[in-house]
């Protein structure tokens, strides 16, 4: 067989190969229409791609662990404060280009400039509705719905630059609490709420309302180990509904019952 025939042959199914390499590799298409659904009074756009087949089962099961998620949040916080978080929009996608992980888009400017609708600005984005129902939602980050909105609470109510949040954040950083924190999993790492003041307070938002991924956990190891910043969640956010009090132990009796 003629060796230019052999090499254009060849040189041409490289060719072949790299242009199917190369559709493999383009982004997931995003959503062109959205449906508007009210669950525990938040505003859902609804990826019309999740309502048909093949997708309407991921759907159904997505709004579903949305709908527990929300019902969680409507349960700890405050009612002046959670209208302010049901003011701002959630949008649930099948896919939406090279967008992965739950977000919030403070900036509409971005999103336009990577290639996404305005629309999304201000809003709390699920990307994927396959990472919402996945497992690291339960055992993992839990209340990463709360973190995500605590994002637009910071934004649309507080100020990225609340000063408050700004000298907690600095403190925080300053004594060393996060270099090595207790990770859900055991092991040591670096906190994710030193990355800035905005994940800060998610972070810090998510222990004082439910379960983190980073120490401290709970409410109960907020308090103990870093009161100021209990102390300045309880002042944004409010007392929890239903938590007890806490009280002083009440020294044991040394008296015998008569």
């Amino acid at each position: 067989m003629n060796r230019l025939f052999l090499w254009t042959f060849a040189a041409m199914a490289m060719v072949a190969a790299a242009d199917a390499g190369a559709a493999d590799k383009a982004d997931p298409p995003q959503p062109s229409s959205r449906t508007t659904r009210q669950v525990q009074g938040w505003t859902v756009l609804v990826d019309d791609r999740l309502l048909a087949a093949p997708n309407e089962a991921l759907g159904t099961k997505a709004l579903r662990v949305l709908e527990a998620k929300l019902s969680d949040i409507r349960a700890v916080v405050a009612e002046d404060r959670l209208a302010r978080l049901q003011g701002v929009r959630i949008v649930l996608d099948l896919t939406c280009g090279k967008l992965g992980c739950m977000q919030y888009h403070p900036s509409a400017d971005w999103l336009k400039k990577h290639g996404y609708s305005a629309d999304l600005a201000k809003c709390v984005h699920i990307p994927e509705a396959k990472d919402l129902v996945s497992v690291r939602n339960v055992n993992e980050q839990p209340w990463v719905v709360l973190h995500e909105l605590s994002h637009a609470y910071h934004d649309q109510v507080l100020d990225f630059d609340e000063p408050r949040i700004l000298r907690a954040w600095q403190r925080f950083k300053a004594s060393g609490h996060g270099d090595k924190a207790l990770l859900y999993n055991g092991k040591r790492v670096r906190h994710y709420a030193l990355t800035d003041q905005k994940e800060f307070f998610a972070e810090m938002t998510e222990a004082y309302f439910g379960m983190n991924d980073f120490f401290p956990f709970n409410r109960a190891e907020l308090l103990t180990a870093e009161p100021e910043i209990h102390e300045l969640m309880q002042t944004i956010w409010g007392p929890v509904p239903g938590a007890r009090p806490r009280t002083r132990p009440q020294p044991k009796s040394t008296t015998r019952p008569r």
